[in-house]
Formats: C-alpha cells, sequence, structure tokens
C-alpha cells in the first residue's frame, strides 16, 4: 500500500523497517489524500482532525525523496512553538533510524551559536519556529537555495497576522520552484485565502472528523501557579 502510493518498486530498508516497528497496518485518510498529490510535486492545503496522522501524511513522501548524498538543506518545515519543533523532529527521527537523514531544530530561546554549528553540516531537514528561522537566514547562516520544499505544520498558527510579514519573507528567500505543503487541524477561510496568494495553485484537501477512526489521545491538563510553569 505504501509502495504504491508513494510511486516506487521498492521501499528504502529503514522505511520499510520503521513502517514494521511503528505498529501501523493501513494508511490514514489524509496520508491517502495528500502523499500521492506530495509526490507529484503539488502545492498542498490539508484539513485534518487531530491524531489523523497528519506529521506522516508530510513526512513519509519527504524522506522517500531526499537525496542523501546532496549535503544541502533539501526541506524546511515551520512550526509555531518551540514544543512543536521538538516533537515533530523526534517523530522524523523514528523514521529516519540508519538512513543517513541529518536534521536540525532552530528554535528561539535556544543557543543560535550552536545552531549555527549545526548548519555548517548542511543538514537534509531544518526544523524551527518562524522567528529564528528569519534571523539565521538573514545572517546567511541558514542557506536555502536548494530547497526543494517548505512545509507549515498546524498552518493556521503561522498564517496569522502576527507572524504572516515573516512567513513571507522566508518564503520570499526559498527558491521560485520549491512546494509549499500547510497541514492544519482547523483551516479557517482565511487563511485558506491568504495560503492560497502565496502558494502555486494548491490542491486543498479536507478529511472530517467522522472519517477518522477515534485516535488514541489523551487530553490531560495541570493546574499550575504562574511561576512554576
Amino acid at each position: 500500500e505504501l509502495h504504491n502510493l508513494l510511486n516506487i518498486e521498492q521501499l528504502e530498508p529503514f522505511l520499510e523497517k520503521a513502517w514494521e516497528q511503528s505498529g501501523f497496518s493501513t494508511l490514514t485518510p489524509i496520508q491517502h489524500k495528500a502523499i500521492p498529490l506530495i509526490i507529484d510535486g503539488k502545492d498542498v492545503i490539508a484539513e485534518s482532525p487531530t491524531g489523523s496522522g497528519k506529521t506522516l501524511a508530510y513526512l513519509l513522501p519527504i524522506i522517500e525523496r531526499i537525496e542523501v548524498e546532496q549535503k544541502h538543506t533539501q526541506v524546511m518545515i515551520l512550526a509555531s512553538s518551540q514544543e512543536l519543533v521538538m516533537q515533530l523532529n523526534q517523530e522524523l527521527q523514528a523514521w529516519t533510524k540508519d538512513s543517513g537523514i541529518t536534521s536540525a531544530t532552530l528554535i528561539g530561546g535556544a543557543n543560535i551559536k550552536r545552531q549555527i554549528e549545526k548548519l555548517k553540516k548542511h543538514p537534509h531537514i531544518v526544523l524551527g519556529t518562524p522567528g529564528r528561522i528569519q534571523e539565521l537566514l538573514k545572517v546567511k547562516k541558514l542557506k536555502v537555495h536548494k530547497l526543494t520544499k517548505l512545509v507549515f505544520d498546524e498552518g493556521d498558527q503561522l498564517i496569522t497576522p502576527e507572524h504572516i510579514a515573516t512567513i513571507k519573507g522566508i518564503i520570499n528567500s526559498t527558491p521560485k520552484e520549491r512546494q509549499l505543503l500547510l497541514f492544519s487541524a482547523t483551516l479557517p477561510r482565511t487563511v485558506v485565502d491568504e495560503a492560497k496568494v502565496i502558494m502555486n495553485n494548491p490542491e486543498v484537501i479536507r478529511v472530517k472528523p467522522e472519517e477518522v477512526a477515534t485516535p488514541t489521545v489523551n487530553h490531560i491538563y495541570f493546574v499550575s501557579e504562574t511561576r512554576k510553569k
């Protein structure tokens, strides 16, 4: 099933292994809809509920297309919070184990000098928050002239009045022919309209909550005094 969607005869051994270890048996609706479009090189705007397999819907086709021997940054993934960036990188690492694919996280609040050192190794994939990514682009430490894909994760948190100027600046620093992918659990009309302006004739796909098997997500919260947060 995965072979067919990814348009390949043979899955990379590391992906095959990761798939087996993941315990997944079938692909989710968002993966079915998004993967072929991404492989085709189309810009995509996708809405799918939390816990429906959104991250893998873009990670699998991206990982499959990374040219490991090319030592330059090929993919950039943007997320609005430091926590989400770290979570995405954890998932990425689980799926790229033994693949030779390298990544770097670029988040505000972390040591920028250390991040610049990481970038000297030319990671294949960078994941970061908009402010820090823009900062590193400005000082020319993050080189994106050979970028092939730019992903907005939880795009409704990025296409906002406070972030939009930064986002447009980041897009303008990437090659014209790169692919733009926007994924979100909720896509207000305003976000879709704004995204269509900055994207190249994107395909809009939506998965409704009723199409998704109830995800195994536990919602919990902690009560804390502000100073203990």
